[in-house]
């Protein structure tokens, strides 16, 4: 149990989640229709489940432990590096994702959500370490960004063009989110829209539920007058400065760019933040200079070790 609870939460959560849906399909103990997506059960039955458990059946046979594998990889770095302390922020950015995925799915008549799900991991993984290189069942080697890429055409060789659809609309719905989230913000100078910041920010609600770290509990709340952020907490109130006056940091600290992550809280030095992600190094602009992970998907070795 030890060993499960240093897992991040969110993480932890979701790797459960396949494991305690799918199992039981697979044991013929449910099923697969009971956690299928089928909009017309959802709009008249209120079967609500539908809207959740699909994302998480992930099939069967040996394509379902390197699922997993990527799956749990993808997002512990995400939960460590990108959203580190933001919870809230990341629990919220997947339920954007995820419906973004159902809305694009649904003319598709796509029962099951987890091919795209987990392609959007990957994607986002991907696009928040575009630095790094990624080695492709010990055979080729290519930049991050590309791998999401690999593996749809993977799906397409295995599959077929429908497959390969209902997986590009993973790719499609997380790079919406990133779009809006990370890209969009560093062209315009740290500005958003105030609707789509008031969409990016997690309800106040989800925020005390599962917390964003003491200081800063979204990346994403809309600057005051005076160029101060502030946040209603369960801790209190919680003050950020303008992006100016903390070294010009980009919302959700981007790879790649001079960005490490949200702007320190008042009181705390950027270096000190809890919230900033992991060493600019590591996206190639930190002192330390580029960091290179070589991801060894399906060659046997550790995932993850550089």
């Amino acid at each position: 149990m030890d060993e499960i609870r240093k897992v991040p939460p969110f993480t932890r959560t979701v790797v459960l989640g396949v494991i305690l849906t799918t199992l039981p399909v697979i044991l013929h103990l449910v099923s697969p229709y009971a956690v299928a997506f089928v909009p017309h059960r959802v709009a008249n039955n209120w079967e609500l489940h539908r809207l959740v458990l699909p994302f998480l059946f992930g099939g069967g046979g040996i394509q379902l432990v390197f699922s997993l594998i990527m799956l749990f990889r993808s997002l512990k770095e995400l939960e460590e590096g990108h959203f580190a302390s933001r919870l809230a922020d990341m629990t919220w950015a997947f339920v954007l994702i995820c419906a973004g995925i159902i809305g694009l799915n649904t003319p598709l008549q796509n029962p099951w959500l987890f091919a795209p799900f987990n392609l959007a991991i990957i994607h986002l993984w991907a696009q928040t370490n575009a630095m790094h290189q990624v080695n492709l069942y010990g055979i080729l080697t290519l930049p991050a960004p590309y791998f999401p890429w690999a593996m749809l055409a993977m799906d397409l060789l295995q599959g077929g063009p429908g497959a390969a659809l209902r997986s590009f609309t993973g790719m499609v719905a997380a790079h919406a989110y990133f779009f809006a989230a990370v890209i969009y913000p560093r062209q315009n100078n740290n500005r958003l829209p105030a609707l789509v910041s008031s969409l990016l920010s997690p309800p106040q609600l989800l925020i005390n539920a599962l917390g964003n770290g003491a200081a800063v509990p979204s990346s994403f709340a809309a600057s005051s007058p005076s160029g101060t952020s502030s946040y209603r907490t369960a801790f209190g109130t919680a003050f950020r400065p303008s992006a100016a006056g903390a070294g010009g940091r980009t919302l959700g600290g981007a790879p790649g760019g001079g960005g490490g992550g949200p702007a320190a809280p008042a009181g705390r030095g950027a270096a000190g933040s809890s919230t900033a992600v992991r060493g600019a190094g590591a996206a190639g602009g930190g002192a330390g200079g580029e960091r290179t992970a070589q991801h060894r998907w399906g060659s046997g070795q550790r995932l993850g070790s550089d």
